[in-house]
């Protein structure tokens, strides 16, 4: 296994491995302990049958439910669809943390890269851990006295003006405590024990416990802290390509560059939780 670092502090792309047959347990091991400090791992070349993404992500701990609002892969309801095309246009251009509206947010996802355009439609990454690190003592002992409410439908405000009836309905009948939750505004990684700013602005509404004008000036301080390209990692797509990523640990953004040009589709298999640390925290629902 040959890994290549992506910046200083997040991501690699690894050469050598092959992910079509599985999995031993000792390169499952180092390819668990290389996510905890790279946070992002890439694989390039990996045309992987459905069997074989689930397989790959129940390497990384119990594979999760598909996300209520986008389609699954037929026969196979643990990959969910990511499509840009005429009826679904780019909606992750956003800085977010996937579904830290739940009590128990996801640890992992790993993406396919199924239908790729042939320039744009790029993801990028944000490093949590730093941007933690990187924020002054004061206001980062501000966010540690702190909680934060996390809501599904705040993130997907979108629906209406893209006029998406059939979601909008999906996103009604989810059940509130599934998916709308407190968290504290820092949260320790089990797995590597480094402290995370845990706000996104996709889903976190408020900071609990201060006025609307304090928590909209703390958020929005976080916010643009994680636009800061020294914190990023930015990955182009090729068919085939195959890539996990701690979602305690990162944010993410894709670009929707390559729309209306091009079509894009990804495959999605969500890891629940860390299955050699079990959950992030314990929260409960607003």
């Amino acid at each position: 296994m040959r890994v290549r670092p992506i910046t200083v502090t997040l991501g690699a792309e690894i050469e050598n491995v092959d992910l079509i047959d599985g999995l031993d347990q000792t390169l499952a091991d180092d390819l668990y302990e290389l996510l905890l400090d790279r946070g992002v791992l890439v694989f390039r070349n990996q045309p992987l049958t459905p069997e074989a993404h689930i397989a790959f992500a129940a390497s990384f701990g119990p594979v999760g439910a598909p996300h209520p609002l986008y389609p699954q892969v037929p026969g196979h309801h643990q990959i969910n669809v990511i499509r840009n095309d005429a009826e679904n246009p780019p909606e992750n251009e956003s800085w977010h943390t996937d579904l830290s509206c739940k009590p128990q947010p996801p640890y992992a996802s790993v993406l396919r890269g199924h239908l790729i355009p042939p320039v744009g439609g790029d993801t990028l990454w944000c490093d949590l851990r730093a941007v933690h690190d990187a924020l002054p003592a004061a206001t980062r002992k501000i966010f540690e006295a702190l909680s934060a409410e996390h809501r599904l439908d705040h993130g997907f405000q979108f629906l209406e003006e893209f006029g998406q009836t059939g979601r909008q309905d999906a996103l009604g009948k989810t059940k509130s405590a599934d998916f709308n939750t407190i968290h504290p505004a820092i949260v320790t990684h089990p797995g590597s024990q480094r402290r995370v700013l845990y706000v996104n602005e996709n889903f976190t509404t408020r900071l609990i416990g201060v006025s609307q004008s304090e928590s909209e000036t703390l958020l929005r301080r976080a916010f643009d802290a994680v636009k800061n390209p020294r914190f990023q990692m930015r990955m182009r797509w090729q068919p085939d390509t195959v890539l996990i990523w701690d979602n305690w640990a990162t944010q993410h953004f894709a670009s929707g560059d390559h729309y209306p040009m091009h079509q894009r589709e990804v495959q999605r298999v969500t890891v629940s939780s860390n299955g050699r640390t079990g959950p992030l925290m314990t929260s409960s629902p607003t």
